[in-house]
């Protein structure tokens, strides 16, 4: 079972870079208007709302990369979680550091969607048009949640080398 998850997991990281990629190519070439792209995105809206439009768009191509980048260190640091969880060693130091970093990926994750939430509430003001978004707790809950857990891993690896230690 856990091979299977560590297979799931490496697979979704692969998507998350092929998806990374693909979203990037995408938003660089409606940006650069390659082939009349971009003329025809901005046919729909007002000449007013050009400006924000771009300016929204921009700001999507920037979040692409540290948001692949913070998905990464999630997934590979989860993989590794599940692998020493496998092998029966899941309270350790090295795991405490791990959820460490998850915990501030997944901070990073949060901290861009409420980047994105106030481009898309900017982008719908100027265009007149509704760009989706939508505030959730359960990210901002689970970063204290992954901090927490680290400091009980970091606890129990404590526990388990004094426990070793006397045996």
């Amino acid at each position: 079972m856990f091979s299977a998850i560590i297979t799931c997991l490496r697979v979704a990281n692969w998507l998350n870079w092929i998806a990374a990629t693909l979203l990037t190519v995408f938003f660089a070439v409606l940006l650069s208007d390659a082939g009349g792209l971009r003329a025809d995105v901005f046919a729909g809206f007002d000449s007013s709302a050009h400006e924000t439009v771009r300016d929204y768009l921009y700001g999507i191509l920037a979040l692409v990369l540290p948001i692949a980048v913070a998905v990464h260190m999630l997934l590979v640091r989860l993989a590794a979680l599940v692998r020493d969880a496998a092998e029966g060693i899941a309270f350790s130091e090295i795991n405490a550091a791990r959820l460490r970093v998850m915990g501030w990926s997944l901070l990073a994750i949060n901290i861009a969607d409420l980047f994105y939430g106030w481009m898309s509430v900017r982008a719908s003001e100027g265009s007149g048009e509704y760009f989706g978004w939508s505030f959730t707790l359960t990210g901002w809950i689970a970063v204290p949640l992954l901090f927490v857990l680290a400091h009980v891993f970091r606890e129990g690896a404590q526990m388990r080398e004094d426990l070793e230690g006397t045996i």
